[in-house]
């Protein structure tokens, strides 16, 4: 690869970033609308796709506690449970078939 082909990914690497970027939080900003929406979870019916929003939360370990040497019932003592976090699924709508 040549210096100026290197140059070229890096500055389309860059760009590309940055409109992930900017994606991204329009989409983190359109996820809490929804979440607003319904109220923490439920379903919105839209023309194009459905929007299922629910609540997972999942348990964790202290790694620093699990590094040690534990019995499985203080292994099981350092579970905590996490924060729940809404999860919003997409499911795009089959198209219309014109008669």
């Amino acid at each position: 690869m040549t210096a100026s082909n290197t140059t070229a990914a890096v500055e389309v690497f860059l760009a590309a970033k940055a409109q992930a970027d900017q994606a991204e939080a329009v989409l983190k900003a359109a996820k809490a609308d929804v979440v607003a929406i319904v109220g923490g979870y439920g379903f919105l019916e839209g023309e194009t796709a459905d929007l299922d929003v629910a609540v997972q939360s999942r348990a964790s370990i202290n790694e620093k506690l699990l590094l040690q040497f534990l019995t499985q019932a203080q292994i099981d003592a350092c579970k905590v449970e996490g924060a729940a976090y809404p999860v919003v699924r997409i499911k795009a709508k089959k198209a219309r078939k014109a008669a």
